[in-house]
């Protein structure tokens, strides 16, 4: 599975280095929540998000490649009277294929998906030290929304997003980083136009 991420790691830097020499594309970073499963990440299930993706392609081509990175986080008191703080945290590099709609307008409905290799981690505060647990697992992603082209590049709209197929194990407890979000997205596109 590390050689899924180190691959998706360079995928990443390489495609982002890329875009601007011989491409067209969209450069969109989300903020938003993620919704993870409920009886594994209790109380830190309900995470802050903040992304971006980058897809890219030659004019003609049928869909464009996308690669992005993201990372989530959420805390809490574990008792009431804060003796522990959790802290559970998501990151995420992925590489897959993006198709955006040009209808007329500034309208620009988009969907994609592809793979995902995601770092799972707890990490607890108590008054005797702190100790943490990380994993790692490989899962499929597919996300979709809108956006409104505004001038010749800026970029505004909708994305929602779902993740599958995590496999996962902290603190000798299994589960998944399969997860559900809802963001805004802002951004740019290039070349200039409308």
């Amino acid at each position: 599975m590390k050689n899924l991420h180190r691959w998706l790691a360079v995928c990443f830097v390489l495609g982002a280095l890329s875009v601007p020499a011989w491409a067209g594309g969209n450069a969109n970073f989300v903020l938003g929540g993620r919704a993870l499963d409920e009886d594994f990440w209790s109380p830190v299930d309900s995470q802050a998000v903040v992304g971006v993706t980058v897809d890219f392609g030659r004019e003609g081509w049928p869909v464009h490649l996308e690669t992005g990175i993201q990372g989530s986080a959420d805390d809490d008191d574990l008792f009431d009277v804060g003796l522990v703080k959790l802290t559970g945290s998501v990151g995420e590099l992925s590489f897959g294929v993006n198709k955006t709609w040009k209808p007329k307008g500034n309208v620009r409905p988009f969907l994609g998906g592809g793979l995902a290799s995601v770092t799972a981690r707890l990490e607890a505060e108590t008054p005797l030290g702190d100790v943490d647990d990380e994993d790692t697992s490989g899962g499929v992603y597919v996300h979709g929304g809108v956006f409104w082209r505004l001038g010749e590049r800026f970029n505004i709209g909708l994305d929602g997003r779902i993740l599958v197929g995590t496999d996962i194990t902290l603190f000798g407890a299994e589960g998944d980083a399969d997860y559900a979000q809802f963001g805004l997205v802002l951004g740019w596109g290039w070349p200039a136009g409308k």
